[in-house]
């Protein structure tokens, strides 16, 4: 079956608007829109009709004024109705407020759809955009249905249609970019038959950086009440939490106050226990913002913002914006970082006369050798028991007193150096115990140096 002969197969029982017309052949052809090439089709349809109504074969010119009816009546198309009042040929002029049978009108005006983006972007800073859509199944069946029907094989769906002829509209309305892969805000058309709503999903922010935990008790994120679950119970006061602040709240409020986001989520290269300081070089974070109204922040003020809130407490540094891949980089490098700790080492008995002999077999035993980590006592009511593998690279120790030391420990990132002193039971081995023959402990622990 031709072309042509499709067309007057399509009009015979349904009125199709030129952009679903043109749609429905799209893959035909190139350099056009839908609308056009509708149109184009019509009117060739129509050349052909009137051609086949003048010939003088008498079967010959029924047809074709039996297919210029069909034009004039079904699609409403003012070439083929010309032709027959020239012919003074009467036909059934169709009411021109029937709506399409695929689109039911959706297109008759693309602008009011670009007009709803710009209202529900007012408030929102973007530079760069993409429109979708969501159509509700009866638009997508009805579609599948007609298109199985008349087997046609080369059309363009409704929705892609929509996104790029929307797009090209608001592209010019808001001399903005329209980007495919990364787009800063996102317009989403939910389209029905009797109507449409729109959303929109804005890209989330990613601001690298550095922070210093320059004191104990702090966690590194919202710590919830174990027993209640952050609904308020007697043994969190009433307050859902086991602490009442972290540093995520610390550095994330300034962006907060700037950004007016939904909401953010803190990402931590690695994670120190809470009373565990992070001095040195700081601990790689990125904090991503999520659904910001506001995207230009001047990151060298909220660094002096938080430093000055929290001094003595926090201290970020290094700021600059980044990407969710290297967010996601991040993470993953934590365990192949590279970490000096200081730990302040209490042993159970007098080790003066033992001390040297003792720092030598720790390196010999521990340095570039596999360390077996079952997962610690401590937390085994929150994490699956599992067993690590983890590398020692260098270690250092000072005695300060009769039972206690100083230790510098250079290991790999997720090193769990409390249980490297203390041996957790025999549950991490070789370990400063084991080799001691005597009890050590941790008291303090500082994280000095992180290189990823």
């Amino acid at each position: 079956m031709s072309i042509i002969e499709k067309i007057f197969e399509i009009y015979r029982e349904d009125y199709v608007c030129p952009k679903c017309l043109g749609r429905l052949f799209s893959v035909l052809g190139s350099g056009t829109t839908n609308e056009k090439r509708g149109e184009a089709l019509l009117l060739n349809s129509a050349m052909e009709a009137h051609r086949n109504f003048l010939s003088k074969d008498k079967n010959v010119s029924n047809e074709g004024l039996r297919d210029l009816k069909i034009l004039s009546e079904n699609a409403n198309f003012l070439i083929a109705q010309n032709v027959l009042r020239r012919e003074n040929i009467e036909f059934q002029q169709q009411n021109p407020l029937v709506d399409c049978y695929l689109c039911q009108g959706i297109f008759n005006d693309l602008n009011k759809y670009a007009i709803a983006a710009h209202n529900a972007a007012k408030e929102i800073e973007y530079e760069n955009f993409l429109i979708g859509c969501s159509p509700h199944a009866e638009v997508i069946n009805r579609e599948a249905q007609f298109k199985s029907k008349h087997n046609l094989i080369y059309a363009e769906s409704l929705k892609t249609h929509f996104n790029r002829e929307v797009g090209k509209i608001f592209e010019k309305t808001s001399n903005l970019p329209v980007e495919f892969k990364n787009p800063d805000i996102v317009f989403i058309f939910d389209l029905s038959f009797d109507g449409f709503s729109i959303n929109t999903q804005i890209k989330s922010l990613f601001v690298y950086g550095r922070y210093k935990k320059l004191i104990r008790g702090i966690p590194q994120s919202k710590w919830f009440c174990r027993n209640c679950r952050g609904a308020g119970c007697e043994e969190c006061d009433g307050t859902g939490r086991m602490y009442p602040t972290s540093v995520e709240e610390k550095i994330s409020e300034s962006f907060l106050k700037n950004c007016i986001p939904a909401d953010s989520k803190f990402h931590g290269g690695g994670r120190e226990d809470v009373d565990v300081r992070t001095l040195g070089n700081g601990r790689p974070f990125v904090l991503e913002i999520i659904e910001p109204k506001i995207r230009k922040i001047d990151l060298e003020f909220i660094t002096k913002r938080v430093n000055k809130k929290n001094k003595n407490e926090i201290e970020i540094s290094d700021l600059k914006f980044t990407n969710r891949k290297d967010m996601i980089k991040l993470k993953a490098g934590a365990e192949f970082s590279k970490k000096t700790y200081s730990a302040l080492v209490e042993f159970e008995t007098d080790i003066v006369n033992i001390f040297e002999g003792k720092l030598k077999e720790l390196r010999e035993n521990l340095i570039n050798t596999i360390i077996v980590e079952k997962m610690p006592t401590r937390v085994l009511h929150r994490r699956a028991d599992l067993i690590r593998k983890k590398k020692i690279f260098e270690i250092g120790g000072k005695i300060i007193d009769s039972k206690r030391a100083n230790f510098s420990i250079k290991s790999i990132g997720g090193t769990y150096i409390k249980e490297l002193i203390d041996g957790d039971e025999g549950r991490t081995s070789p370990s400063f115990s084991e080799i001691f023959g005597i009890r050590c402990k941790c008291i303090e622990l500082d994280v000095i140096n992180i290189e990823y």
